[in-house]
């Protein structure tokens, strides 16, 4: 099995998470895409980086079930999760986002897709990006009509990032995280508003689902949430013993022995500590 085989788990008859796994950009930094099946349309989660795996998504999706992917939502900002939805922006789909997340999008997006093309490790990877804006923006809640079920994306205040969403699905009992939750993989607070985090897992707590999605890992339940509570409070109690960005990588890592992405730990220190770096 090649680094960018697509991985597919089965959270509901109707609800399919697709992964490249891994913890580098060339598999998306191991980010979640969800699909959800209603009677008419599907609808999309985050669907990774690049065209070259949102057209994986959509064979994925197409061989599992013949309705159209009409929605797409990105949950935040972040490339890893949303580049992907411009390819099926460009084939008609609804792309809708938290209107915070759709102004960092604008700024960032094309010169960020311009800087990897420059590097030849990507230049294949984005040769076919396009930056691109959601069709559709929200301020507190949206929802989705996919018929036959109830589909709701909800904006829990600035969180991960300014803009972020999560997804409910009311009968199936399954909550879309976004990177509010990430599950053996490191956090990056390079744009999080710190104060605000917990209050978005207790808003995931409320909602009472059987199965939450990670942003990044496999799928579990409410002990998701109390070990992301933990993981931030862990993180900036060490932040704040660190004496600089190298000390406070250590420390993480010592804490948190195997997790993922330990290439974003050095900024966290800048981000979650109150002495300077």
């Amino acid at each position: 099995m090649s680094e960018n085989d697509l991985h597919v788990a089965s959270v509901r008859e109707n609800v399919r998470v697709f992964t490249l796994g891994g913890e580098s950009i060339v598999t998306s930094y191991g980010a979640n895409c969800t699909a959800v099946a209603g009677r008419e349309s599907v609808l999309l989660v985050d669907p990774l980086i690049a065209p070259v795996y949102a057209r994986q998504i959509e064979a994925a999706v197409a061989s599992w079930t013949p309705l159209p992917i009409r929605y797409v939502l990105v949950t935040h900002h972040h490339t890893d999760h949303a580049l992907g939805a411009g390819y099926f922006a460009a084939k008609g789909a609804t792309v809708v986002s938290h209107r915070a997340c759709r102004d960092r999008m604008a700024a960032e997006h094309a010169s960020l897709i311009e800087a990897r093309r420059k590097q030849p490790h990507l230049t294949d990877l984005f040769a076919d990006a396009e930056a691109y804006l959601p069709a559709v923006v929200f301020e507190k809640d949206f929802a989705f009509d996919l018929g036959g079920i109830e589909t709701r994306a909800l904006h829990p205040g600035p969180g991960h990032t300014p803009g972020d969403a999560i997804v409910h699905l009311a009968v199936e009992s399954v909550a879309i995280c976004g990177d509010l939750v990430s599950s053996g993989y490191h956090v990056n607070y390079e744009d999080a508003t710190v104060a605000n985090l917990e209050g978005g897992l207790e808003l995931l707590r409320f909602l009472g689902a059987r199965t939450y999605v990670p942003g990044h890992g496999s799928p579990g339940s409410v002990e998701l949430l109390d070990g992301q509570a933990v993981y931030h409070r862990t993180l900036r109690a060490l932040a704040d013993r660190a004496a600089d960005q190298t000390e406070f990588s250590s420390l993480a890592r010592g804490a948190y022995p195997g997790f993922l992405l330990e290439e974003i730990l050095p900024a966290g220190k800048k981000s979650l500590g109150s002495r300077p770096a």
